[in-house]
């Protein structure tokens, strides 16, 4: 919920503050987690600076975010806005027969129940404005973070730029 809060829509906390007005930061900025699987999972901001800023001013931008909703906490509008989006997703999601049969496999290979997708939206529903806050407050100390800065290198003049089928896919 906290990265949904975060990302998971237009205009959402990190756009907002970090993405537009004329103080903004980052030509990009999200949030996401890992929410599938076992043991412990990822949780990942990232942004790309805007013309004139650093790593560190967005480093600084997703920090300061966090720690608003750990402070000040989210409103129920917000959490409302973001449940409705993501049982809509889950929902659309199964209209198709490979995703139902995507979501059974992976729920196969992971070891859930079958009907993982059905118990997570049910305990979503649940999830209070209350509890968002506690997790950004609990889990979002320097203790558990870890920063890199992906600094690109320059090209080889000599050398034909690689072509990649890939292009575009992020992880």
């Amino acid at each position: 919920m906290l990265a949904a809060v975060l990302d998971g829509y237009r205009g959402a906390r990190l756009e907002r503050a970090l993405t537009q007005g004329a103080d903004r930061v980052a030509d990009s900025a999200g949030a996401s987690n890992g929410l599938w699987g076992r043991g412990p999972q990822l949780f990942t901001l990232d942004g790309i600076p805007a013309q004139g800023k650093t790593t560190a001013q967005v480093d600084a931008a997703l920090r300061a975010e966090v720690a608003r909703i750990a402070r000040d906490g989210i409103s129920q509008a917000e959490l409302a806005r973001v449940k409705t989006q993501w049982v809509a997703s889950e929902v659309y999601r199964l209209d198709s027969l490979f995703s139902q049969a995507r979501a059974l496999g992976a729920n196969w290979a992971l070891g859930f129940p079958l009907d993982a997708g059905q118990r997570l939206v049910a305990m979503l529903r649940q999830v209070s404005a209350a509890q968002v806050q506690a997790v950004a407050a609990r889990y979002f100390g320097d203790d558990q973070l870890t920063v890199a800065t992906l600094v690109p290198q320059p090209m080889d003049a000599g050398k034909p730029k690689a072509r990649s089928s890939a292009a575009g896919l992020r992880h």
